[in-house]
């Protein structure tokens, strides 16, 4: 019990002058509701909080801690005690699961969370889509999403499960999608702060975003057997691109009441590696075909994004959401361009010592297999699931009521 207190007492302190103190900067693009420091209120409810929330977030410190040594043989006793608490976390987990009255509950759905993002940022997960069909499978035993999204602690659980979801598609084989019509179809009865509060955690403005779920639906269903035939499938493409390339950076920062400069980057950057990701995925699949026009179009994109994301990275800010972008343009460098190749790699490794996890050197593992393989296609880089995302944590401070 001891030990138990000292770490939770030791994580505390972690959080408040290392983790929160590099998120601080966040609040700059506008009030962010997840940012905060831990006060003694949530000192308090890591005593009554379930095991497996009080070590996912233990595990998430860690993590954090071993990312930002940088060393490539992180000490051993700070790996060993990731896996220790990941373990506690884990066992507990099955216990309320094994419960029927409990196994469907806030604090369970939090806590699988927790755990899916504490293996992401620590690069031990293979199998992370089976956290998130775990979470999918509750949400439904519950009445479906927008049964759950009525509920107010929930909104940051939701605004994490459907970034993740949504963001870690584009990065798998488009064989092997999940719950794409699903995301379509929610898009039609999502409360509008579902909508319009993905930012906080994603940054990805809105109207890109819910283009790539339609990228990410059309990649499923160009997969299917019974697929419809390519006329019908290029034109949806073409309309998607479309879309995006009509999409204002400029609105989106005069619609920000602050740092509308930093908005407008923000614009540009997604709207290039969304444009790169239409172009690139749904050519890997023959839905849009290999032109002179695209190519120059993605040669424009890759060169546009490089120049941006030098200014993003730069930004306290920005960089933390940069990540997902930056794969993108490391998919666009196997056209032959190896400075862009450089740039890349370097700041994938930079990325991961700056935020903590080890997402970044993974996202450079996989593109650098990607750039020596002699192939080219969207699909042949992504060979199994993978999930880009820079964050480490999930806000559970409005379940601090359910733990007495």
């Amino acid at each position: 019990m001891y030990e138990e207190a000292r770490a939770i007492l030791q994580g505390y302190e972690y959080f408040n002058s290392c983790i929160y103190t590099d998120l601080i900067p966040l609040h700059e693009l506008g009030y962010n509701p997840y940012v905060y420091p831990l006060s003694e209120k949530h000192l308090q409810a890591a005593v009554w909080c379930p095991d497996y929330l009080k070590y996912g977030m233990l595990c998430m410190i860690v993590s954090h801690r071993i990312n930002q040594i940088g060393s490539a043989i992180p000490p051993r006793a700070m790996v060993e005690k990731f896996y220790l608490y990941w373990g506690l976390a884990v066992r507990s987990l099955n216990e309320y699961l094994d419960m029927e009255d409990r196994r469907s509950g806030d604090s369970v759905i939090a806590g699988i969370l927790t755990l899916l993002l504490a293996d992401i940022q620590q690069g031990s997960s293979l199998n992370w889509r089976c956290h998130l069909d775990a979470i999918y499978r509750l949400i439904m035993l519950r009445g479906g999403f927008h049964v759950v999204a009525a509920s107010k602690s929930m909104e940051p659980l939701l605004l994490c499960f459907w970034s993740v979801a949504v963001m870690g598609n584009t990065t798998c084989p488009a064989s092997d999608l999940f719950m794409t019509t699903f995301q379509l179809e929610t898009l039609k009865f999502l409360p509008q702060q579902y909508i319009t509060t993905v930012s906080p955690i994603q940054l990805c403005p809105v109207a890109l975003f819910i283009e790539i779920i339609k990228i990410n639906h059309l990649r499923m269903r160009v997969t299917r057997p019974d697929a419809a035939g390519t006329k019908a499938f290029l034109k949806e493409s073409f309309e998607i691109l479309e879309r995006i390339n009509c999409f204002s950076p400029h609105r989106l920062a005069q619609s920000k009441r602050s740092n509308q400069d930093v908005w407008a980057l923000v614009g540009l950057v997604y709207q290039a590696a969304v444009a790169l990701y239409c172009i690139l995925s749904l050519q890997s699949l023959s839905a849009l075909p290999e032109t002179l026009a695209l190519r120059v179009q993605c040669a424009t994109h890759g060169r546009l994004m490089q120049t941006l994301l030098v200014e993003a990275l730069a930004s306290k800010t920005l960089k933390r959401f940069m990540i997902w972008p930056l794969v993108v343009l490391g998919v666009e460098a196997v056209h032959g361009d190896t400075p862009m190749r450089a740039f890349v790699a370097k700041e994938l490794s930079e990325l991961s010592l700056s935020v903590g996890s080890y997402v970044p050197l993974t996202a450079k593992r996989v593109l650098g297999e990607f750039w020596v393989s002699g192939k080219t296609r969207w699909d042949a880089c992504f060979d199994r699931p993978y999930v880009f995302t820079g964050q480490i944590a999930v806000d559970t401070s409005g379940l601090m009521p359910l733990y007495k």
